[in-house]
């Protein structure tokens, strides 16, 4: 019931999809002069990996420049960057222009610094093809990715490093892209509406291509998935979906955020800590007019030193907004906003996945209705999945009243991603969602 902190939307449709939407035989040539004949070249996107690949590497590689063959190699990498075209992806990014100009004009001078941009293409387009791009400008907070960013590097340098004809170098997108048929139709999509040119569609299609791609190469042992627009909740293991749930996300004005992180913790039984400004926006109002409120809500009043507070030896009248040094706090039990289960998330936003007492939410079709976070329509059943099949339904169903909360480790933290895909393969056809939080105008 909490929500998410306050921050800007990205406008994904005016400030990323459509530059992604290749055509690659224009724009500015990126490998130029400087006006006295000496060529400038493109700045690399991973240095570091281009040194780092240049230390491991135990001899030339045969697709180098500085092997006879570079321009069959060059070529076919050419290729391959025209042929994924249409998955969201940016020919220049790879680029495109100085190395098609490198192979037309059979330039070999200086061999070593044009080696390492073409390096650098390869490097640049096996991560976007294996992890997605743009990914920062869809989630505003990512505790996942770093953790499995040495994995990931050193996965795509190896491939890299064994590429030794031309065939195993066209066969790199087989091992990069995931191999399923929901992605497969996505990208199917992709290509069809860039034919069409339906813009928004098209932003669309780019940004859940991405995430697909970046959600799907980590190969996690378990995962959750929450899908804002579509208002549903994945639960994945090996891959395999084991359980789908409706969900309630947050209203427009107190969107949902979009994020990755772990869940670790499940807590039977928890108590509300009401958030600040529902504390003092929502509640207090309420509390000054008829103090009985709280009762009737089965709230406590929490002081700055966490001790419960008898509400009859306030006084109501002299606090505001500004000047209000309690919290709320609703006790446990099945009239809980929270319902009986509670999923702890490690995300900075005071955002988690929960129970309700307000079942009714599941029935609509537009479920935007919480302060941000998550609410799951089988928590019973995700709970038993996270704790191994240890939890007792009966013990949450008795709904105890006042019961101190229970808190439950999990034996292994499982990552969850909040995302905004508003294209998704369901059923046997490609669906498009409401744009509820108007990202894509």
């Amino acid at each position: 019931m909490s929500y998410g902190m306050p921050g800007k939307d990205w406008r994904f449709g005016k400030h990323f999809g459509r530059c992604l939407v290749v055509v690659l035989w224009l724009g500015v040539f990126s490998g130029s002069t400087n006006g006295q004949g000496v060529k400038t070249l493109p700045a690399l996107n991973y240095p570091v990996l281009v040194k780092r690949f240049d230390s491991i590497s135990k001899s030339v590689p045969d697709w180098s420049m500085r092997n006879s063959k570079w321009k069959d190699y060059l070529q076919a990498f050419l290729t391959m960057v025209n042929n994924t075209s249409f998955l969201g992806l940016d020919g220049q990014r790879y680029h495109y222009n100085f190395l098609y100009k490198q192979v037309k004009d059979n330039d070999t001078t200086n061999i070593i610094m044009s080696d390492k941009v073409y390096l650098d293409g390869l490097i640049s387009w096996c991560k976007d093809m294996y992890q997605g791009v743009g990914i920062d400008n869809w989630i505003r907070n990512d505790e996942v990715s770093g953790q499995s960013a040495d994995v990931d590097n050193a996965f795509i340098l190896n491939l890299i490093a064994n590429i030794s004809f031309v065939d195993s170098l066209m066969a790199l997108r087989q091992k990069l892209e995931p191999r399923d048929t929901a992605y497969f139709k996505l990208a199917s999509e992709l290509k069809w509406q860039t034919y069409r040119k339906d813009r928004i569609k098209i932003d669309q299609l780019v940004s859940s291509v991405n995430l697909y791609k970046w959600i799907h190469h980590f190969n996690f042992n378990s995962m959750i998935l929450v899908n804002i627009p579509a208002a549903h909740l994945d639960y994945y293991e090996h891959d395999s979906l084991k359980l789908d749930m409706k969900v309630v996300a947050g209203k427009p004005k107190t969107k949902s955020p979009r994020f990755s992180t772990w869940c670790y913790q499940v807590v039977l039984y928890p108590y509300w800590n009401v958030p600040k400004d529902i504390a003092v926006k929502e509640i207090l109002p309420r509390v000054k007019r008829n103090p009985g409120t709280l009762k009737s809500m089965n709230m406590e009043v929490i002081s700055a030193t966490g001790k419960v507070v008898s509400p009859q030896n306030i006084d109501w009248s002299k606090l505001n907004n500004y000047n209000f040094p309690y919290s709320f706090r609703q006790c446990t039990g099945c009239e809980n906003s929270l319902g009986v289960i509670k999923f702890n998330l490690t995300d900075p936003f005071s955002v988690y996945l929960h129970d309700t007492n307000y079942k009714l939410g599941f029935l609509k079709d537009t479920r935007f209705l919480s302060h941000g976070c998550i609410r799951v329509e089988k928590p019973y059943e995700l709970g038993n999945y996270l704790l191994d099949n240890k939890l007792d339904s009966n013990f949450l169903k008795a709904c105890y009243k006042d019961k101190e909360p229970i808190f439950n480790d999990l034996k292994e933290k499982v990552p969850v991603f909040v995302v905004y895909m508003p294209a998704e393969f369901v059923g046997d056809s490609v669906v498009y969602y409401k744009d509820v939080y108007g990202l894509f105008r």
